[in-house]
C-alpha cells in the first residue's frame, strides 16, 4: 500500500490523516500546513509548500520521519511517485501536443543545445520515475517537477512554454530519507 500520513505534531502526535492518491490541495483533507512529522509506506512522495504541486518541493523516499524541519507547517499539496525512482526516463516534445522532434532521456543534461532543443521543448511524456526541469542551463533557474505516468501536452499552461534548458531525474540516494 502506497501512503502518506501526516501528524500534526512532531514524533506522530496529534492529528493525523492518511492519503493514498495525489492531492492538489491539503485544505480538501483537513491538513492545510499543519503537518510536523510524517511517515511514508510504498513509493517516494513530493511534497509541495503550496497547492497546485506548486512552491518549493522536497522528494520523500518510505520511511519515518519524526520531525521535518525544512517542511514543518508548511505542506500545501502531495503527489506520489507511481514506479518509485528507479530507470528514469522521459520524452521532451519540441511543439505542443507531442508535435515536432521527439528526444527521449535517461540520464541527467546539464545542457540541452547538443539535442538542439534548449529552449524548445513544448510538452512531454512517457515519464518514468521523477524528473526536475530547470529554465536554466546546468540546472539553475526556475524549477517544475514531472512525474511517473505524467503527460503534459502544453507547457503553455504552465507557462514553461520554450523555457527548458536542462533536467535532471531524482536519484533514489538524492530523495530525502533517514
Amino acid at each position: 500500500m502506497n501512503t502518506l500520513e501526516l501528524f500534526e505534531f512532531p514524533e506522530f502526535a496529534g492529528e493525523s490523516v492518511s492519503i493514498e492518491q495525489d492531492t492538489t490541495n491539503l485544505a480538501d483533507v483537513g491538513f492545510l500546513k499543519k503537518a510536523q512529522s510524517l511517515k511514508i509506506n510504498g513509493e517516494p512522495w513530493f511534497l509541495f509548500s503550496e497547492n497546485g504541486y506548486k512552491g518549493k518541493f522536497r522528494c520523500f523516499k518510505p520511511g519515518n520521519y519524526s520531525s521535518i524541519p525544512s517542511f514543518q507547517k508548511n505542506i500545501g499539496s502531495a503527489r506520489r511517485v507511481k514506479g518509485g525512482l528507479y530507470n528514469p526516463k522521459i520524452t521532451l516534445y519540441e511543439h505542443i501536443h507531442y508535435g515536432g522532434r521527439p528526444v527521449t532521456l535517461e540520464k541527467p543534461t546539464n545542457s540541452l543545445q547538443s539535442y538542439g532543443f534548449d529552449n524548445t521543448a513544448s510538452s512531454h511524456k512517457q515519464v518514468k520515475g521523477a524528473w526536475i526541469l530547470y529554465s536554466g542551463e546546468y540546472f539553475t533557474g526556475e524549477q517544475i517537477v514531472a512525474l511517473a505516468e505524467e503527460d503534459i501536452p502544453n507547457y503553455c499552461h504552465l507557462d514553461w512554454n520554450d523555457k527548458v534548458s536542462s533536467l535532471k531525474p531524482v536519484q533514489p540516494h538524492e530523495a530525502f530519507g533517514i
